[in-house]
């Protein structure tokens, strides 16, 4: 390779339709996962990550920097001589080769000094750290600067792909999908191998530019297996993609004798200056990733929907169980089951009474009773208080449970309902851990605000202790008691004779404590929405990704017609 190389200003880009269309897609993708195990979603989940992890790693980076240097990944399986072969293209040891599988851990990038800035942080691969020194992580790239490398093209050695660690095989099928060409590394000692194949016809059907080495070949079978390997790949790769390297020794340094990589050398130095002149925007490994991207996403969009509509259901279960506790407690609230027990006998206490008189005969007693307001009638006011609220609290906490129950019942019945419930991180099979402290604490600030508003419609706050003082809360106490034992509706019902704004008054209470409790509920109800918002499930997901694939098609199809094939 020429080491004074340059490359030539881009002359084309990707039209700013294409990068939007292209940014769509990725973000519709998103939009789009498959939390559920609903028919072949295995296979698709697969697939969908693979076309983001190909769109983070590569499309969007070379979109954002259409001129940046040409990347050659040399891949290939195992023991095929690939790390020899970087060697000897660059002409220096760059790259450990040996006998010890795999020998590849973590990938080597080796670039013109002067392309350095390209291949940092931020750009292709950019989750992979980025290190200047050999390393046995797969968890980052080893950038080597070699002033014989041209500038516009960077080499990378690649894992095995038929490695027997897992991540090593993950990882290189990775780069291989981050690459502008795939140089194909096998020997003559692999050549009938199924694994390299089966990638190399994958890489031709995904319209990924493919060179092919045959390396490792015994002197006096290279006409044979020349021969043969050219009428298997001629219409595929290309007779002038097609390189073949004799066995020979290897020198110290670890590299072949020049002679051997010339044809290789010339080739990619010829295309490192033609990729520099079509740019990305003529860059074939990025078109094929986003025609790609945009034919996984009619199936992906199929899958999203049926997940769509069985999220939909499974929050239509929890709905009917809440709706039906809601009802339930609305009902509650005004057929006099509050009123029971401590709370009833201490409000017939302050009344002196065991009946429920009307609500002007209430207000009348208590206003008698609690003039002067006596330290022994203060106390009963606060007591009657805290017996309301926490009768109040236990209403809304048994409903709560039912509910609970009810909804995790009717969930573990269908056939996704578990996946539901085991993705949240609280049982939400009983009530939330909090809900008796945050059912305190609207209980307290909504009696505040009915006392403050019974001070201002109906007592007099500079003759009744004040706006929070003990007759303004004990008619309060008394609103919510009357509208739980007739129900809120009393104003249709009671005695015309009643003041009406009395009436109406205790109409407000009850609206407003069933309105409290049942907001209660509703919180309740939407813990069952978390797993949901984790899942990342967009409703009208399928919509998008059909919508974004058909914009991209399109977007490349307006490039194509204007002569410049993005």
């Amino acid at each position: 390779m020429s080491p004074g190389s340059r490359p030539l200003p881009s002359q084309c880009a990707l039209a700013g339709e294409v990068r939007s269309a292209v940014t769509a897609l990725h973000a519709a993708y998103l939009a789009a996962p498959l939390p559920l195990e609903l028919g072949d979603v295995g296979e698709l989940r697969v697939e969908r990550a693979q076309v983001i992890t190909q769109f983070d790693d590569y499309v969007l980076p070379r979109l954002a920097r259409l001129d940046a240097p040409m990347l050659v990944v040399v891949g290939g399986p195992t023991g095929v001589g690939k790390s020899t072969l970087v060697n000897s293209l660059v002409g220096s040891r760059v790259t450990t080769p040996g006998a010890l599988r795999p020998t590849t851990r973590s990938p080597v990038l080796v670039h013109h000094p002067a392309d350095r800035d390209w291949f940092g942080p931020g750009g292709l691969l950019p989750t992979l750290e980025r290190v200047d020194r050999p390393t046995s992580t797969q968890e980052a790239i080893q950038l080597v600067a070699a002033p014989t490398v041209p500038r516009g093209l960077a080499i990378l050695d690649a894992p095995d792909f038929d490695s027997v660690d897992d991540g090593n095989r993950a990882l290189a099928l990775r780069l291989l999908a981050a690459a502008d060409l795939w140089l194909f590394v096998t020997s003559a000692a692999r050549y009938s191998d199924l694994v390299p194949w089966q990638q190399l016809s994958l890489a031709v059907e995904r319209d990924l530019p493919v060179a092919v080495v045959m390396n490792r070949i015994p002197p006096e079978d290279l006409p044979t297996v020349s021969a043969h390997l050219t009428g298997m790949l001629s219409s595929t790769v290309g007779e002038e993609r097609l390189f073949f390297v004799e066995r020979g020794p290897i020198g110290e340094d670890g590299r072949l004798p020049g002679s051997r990589v010339a044809s290789i050398r010339s080739w990619l130095d010829t295309t490192a200056i033609e990729a520099r002149v079509r740019a990305v925007g003529a860059n074939q490994a990025v078109t094929g990733a986003i025609h790609r991207a945009a034919q996984v996403a009619s199936r992906v969009a199929d899958a999203a929907e049926l997940q769509v509509e069985a999220v939909s259901e499974l929050l239509s279960v929890v709905d009917r169980a809440y709706d039906a506790a809601t009802e339930t407690l609305r009902a509650a609230l005004g057929d006099g089951s509050l009123v029971r027990g401590d709370l009833a006998s201490q409000w017939h206490e302050l009344l002196g009474r065991d009946d429920l008189p009307p609500i002007a005969d209430t207000m009348s007693a208590l206003r008698e009773r609690l003039t002067g307001s006596a330290p022994e009638q203060i106390a009963q006011i606060d007591q009657l208080g805290v017996a309301l609220d926490l009768a109040l609290q236990t209403f809304v906490l048994d409903h709560a449970e039912r509910a609970a129950e009810s909804a995790s019942r009717a969930l573990r019945d269908t056939v996704h309902g578990s996946a539901l419930l085991d993705w949240s991180t609280e049982d939400l099979s009983r009530p939330s851990r909090r809900l008796g402290t945050r059912a305190r604490r609207a209980i307290s600030s909504w009696r505040r605000e009915l006392v403050a508003v019974v001070a201002e419609q109906i007592e007099d706050a500079g003759t009744a202790g004040g706006i929070g003082g003990p007759r303004s809360r004990g008619l309060a106490i008394a609103l919510v008691l009357q509208a739980a034992s007739t129900g809120a509706g009393i104003a249709r019902r009671a005695d015309p004779a009643e003041p009406q704004r009395a009436r109406r008054l205790v109409t407000e209470a009850g609206e407003g404590v069933t309105r409290m409790l049942v907001a209660i509920l509703a919180e309740e109800r939407d813990r069952y929405l978390q797993p949901v918002l984790g899942w990342s499930l967009v409703p009208d997901a399928p919509d998008r990704l059909r919508a974004a694939a058909t914009g991209v098609q399109r977007a490349l199809r307006l490039q194509a017609a204007e002569g410049v094939r993005a």
